[in-house]
């Protein structure tokens, strides 16, 4: 068996990316560019909502926080349509802004969906815990929105 030659920039980098390659993470790259495709290939005219406020990123300036972790809340939009969702470990809960009535959809990255319908304020729940890439889509007034994907993993969600 030869030793590698770490003097050499591009054996050094081979190992390095050799040691680093993960076969779960590679998979869960693949699964996304999976669901980006299938997502664009159903509804090429489905308008997507970006993320626009996450509480986590403002918690993070905190030097020191004595209080328990909150729920976290995600503020996506698109022109003058948005939605507020909190995510804790019991589920999703949401409100679209302006309040209207529609049909929520939670997607996971598998293409798997679970519907619910926003009330006359606009308020929809999904009960939890969800686990791995989820996205929401809502129609409104002919409008048909998604979000940007969101990851949940082991408790604790955060926006791709």
């Amino acid at each position: 068996m030869s030793r590698p030659n770490w003097n050499d920039d591009d054996d050094l980098a081979l190992e390095l990316s050799q040691a680093l390659h993960s076969d779960a993470i590679e998979q869960q790259v693949v699964e996304a560019a999976r669901a980006a495709r299938r997502w664009r290939a159903s509804d090429p005219d489905a308008e997507l909502a970006l993320l626009l406020f996450d509480s986590d990123v403002d918690r993070s300036a905190l030097v020191r926080n004595g209080h328990a972790e909150p729920r976290r809340t995600l503020l996506f939009g698109s022109g003058p349509r948005q939605v507020e969702i909190e995510l804790g470990e019991d589920g999703i809960e949401g409100q679209l802004i302006p309040p209207e009535q529609a049909l929520v959809l939670l997607v996971t990255i598998a293409g798997e969906s679970v519907q619910t319908t926003a009330d006359a304020v606009g308020c929809f729940t999904f009960p939890g815990p969800h686990s791995g890439p989820v996205r929401l889509e809502w129609t409104v007034a002919g409008d048909r929105l998604v979000t940007t994907w969101i990851a949940t993993s082991s408790g604790q969600p955060t926006e791709r």
